[in-house]
C-alpha cells in the first residue's frame, strides 16, 4: 500500500510551481463577497458562487506531501511562471457551462434516483416492479427533479454484477414509459449492451459508474456519435469495482488522484468524438473511498471546476453518514445527506443526485435565498 500524502502549506508560489499544479478556488459566502469588495471576484463556472483567492497545489514526492500556497487570483497571475497554464485553468474554472441535456447549468439541478433492483443499499426492492418505479419517478419529477436516473444493477459495496438479460428486463420497461411521458432519463449502467439498447430507445444520458474504462462502453458512445446521435454522458470515478472497491482503497491524496483520472477520461471521450459540452463528471462519493477520502472530496470539490465540465455528485444516504453518526440506518440519514449536499452547493456543483428530492429541493432553495 502506498503512503498517503500529507497537506503542507507553503509561503511562496515558487515552492509549488516545481511540478504539475492543481488549482482549487476558495468560494466566498455573501459576507465575504461584501467585505472583499476591493478585491476582484470571479464566478465559479458562470454560476452564483464567487471566489477571489485560490489554493495552488503540487505533489512533493520527496516528502510524501501535497504543498499548498494560498493567494489572491490577481497575486497568482502576477507571480506565476506558468502563465499559459494559469490562464487556461482560470478560464476553465470561470467559464459558463453550456446546457447539459437541455438543462441550465447556472442553476442547481436535481437528479432523482430510481433503483429497479432487489438489493440496492438504500431502497432495494421498493421499485422492482415497473409500475412502482414509474410512479416513483413521476413523484420525483413533481417534487422538483429535472432528471430521473434509472438503475437496474445494485452497485453497493460487495455487489455482484448481474446478467445483461436481467438488467435489461428491469430497466427498459421503466425507461420506455418515462420517455413517452417526455421525462429526461439517465440510465445508470456499466454494461455496453444496456447502453446501446438505451440509446436506441432514446435515453438522453448514460451515467457510467465505471467511467467508461470498458472499451466496449466507449465504443458504444463513439458509435452513437458517428450515427448522428449525441448522448450526454457522466464519467464517474470508482476505484476497482463494486465487489472489491471498499477493500482498503488507496490514494496519495484522493481529490488530486481522482481529478487526474477524470481529466484523462474526459480527453479519452473527446478523442473518441464525444462533444466536451455533453460530458459531466462525478467524483464517485463512496465508491472505493474511505470516510477520510469522501470528506476530502467534499472540501476540495471547487477544484473540479478546473475540468471545465459540469459536476454531478451523489451523497444521498451514503454509509459515510452512518460511520460518522452511530451507524445510523439508511432511513435516518436525511440530515447528513442534506448537510453534505449544501456543502456541495456552496462549492458550485451543477447536479445533485438524490433519493429525497422534495427535502433536498427545499433545503437548497432556503440555503440560496439569503
Amino acid at each position: 500500500m502506498s503512503a498517503r500524502f500529507q497537506l503542507k502549506p507553503v509561503s511562496t508560489l515558487e515552492e509549488v510551481e516545481t511540478q504539475t499544479i492543481w488549482v482549487k478556488p476558495v468560494p466566498l459566502d455573501s459576507v465575504g463577497a461584501l467585505t472583499l469588495c476591493d478585491t476582484q471576484h470571479y464566478c465559479l463556472a458562470g454560476g452564483q458562487k464567487s471566489f477571489s483567492h485560490v489554493d495552488i497545489c503540487s505533489y512533493d514526492y520527496n516528502s510524501n506531501s501535497l504543498k499548498i500556497w494560498r493567494g489572491s487570483v490577481s497575486n497568482w497571475l502576477q507571480k506565476t511562471k506558468m502563465e499559459q497554464r494559469a490562464s487556461e485553468t482560470l478560464d476553465k474554472i470561470v467559464s459558463s457551462r453550456p446546457d447539459f441535456a437541455g438543462l441550465d447549468m447556472s442553476a442547481t439541478q436535481l437528479m432523482g434516483v430510481v433503483n429497479v433492483t432487489p438489493d440496492s443499499f438504500s431502497d432495494g426492492g421498493k421499485f422492482l416492479k415497473p409500475e412502482a418505479a414509474i410512479r416513483h419517478a413521476e413523484l420525483l419529477i413533481s417534487e422538483g427533479a429535472s432528471i430521473i436516473d434509472v438503475g437496474g444493477e445494485s452497485t453497493r459495496p460487495g455487489a455482484i454484477q448481474i446478467t445483461t438479460t436481467e438488467e435489461e428486463r428491469r430497466v427498459m420497461p421503466v425507461t420506455q414509459t418515462l420517455l413517452k411521458h417526455n421525462i429526461l432519463v439517465s440510465v445508470d449502467t456499466r454494461n455496453p449492451e444496456i447502453m446501446r439498447t438505451a440509446l436506441l430507445e432514446g435515453v438522453h444520458i448514460i451515467n457510467d459508474i465505471s467511467g467508461f474504462r470498458n472499451k466496449e462502453c466507449l465504443s458504444v458512445i463513439a458509435d452513437a456519435y458517428k450515427a448522428g446521435v449525441y448522448p450526454n454522458v457522466v464519467i464517474m470515478h470508482m476505484q476497482g469495482d463494486p465487489t472489491t472497491m471498499q477493500k482498503a482503497p488507496t490514494y496519495k491524496f484522493a481529490p488530486i488522484d481522482i481529478y487526474m483520472y477524470l481529466q484523462g477520461q474526459i480527453e479519452l471521450l473527446v478523442s473518441a468524438g464525444v462533444l466536451r459540452s455533453n460530458i459531466a463528471v462525478d467524483v464517485g462519493f463512496g465508491f472505493g473511498k474511505s470516510v477520510e477520502d469522501n470528506l476530502a472530496l467534499i472540501d476540495w470539490m471547487p477544484m473540479f471546476h478546473g475540468l471545465g465540465v459540469p459536476i454531478l455528485a451523489g451523497v444521498s444516504r451514503k454509509s459515510t453518514i452512518a460511520k460518522l453518526d452511530k451507524n445510523a440506518p439508511v432511513n435516518e440519514r436525511l440530515g447528513g445527506s442534506i448537510a453534505l449536499t449544501l456543502k456541495l452547493v456552496d462549492a458550485g456543483i451543477q447536479i445533485v443526485r438524490t433519493h429525497d428530492v422534495r427535502q433536498t429541493a427545499q433545503a437548497i432553495k432556503l440555503w440560496q435565498a439569503g
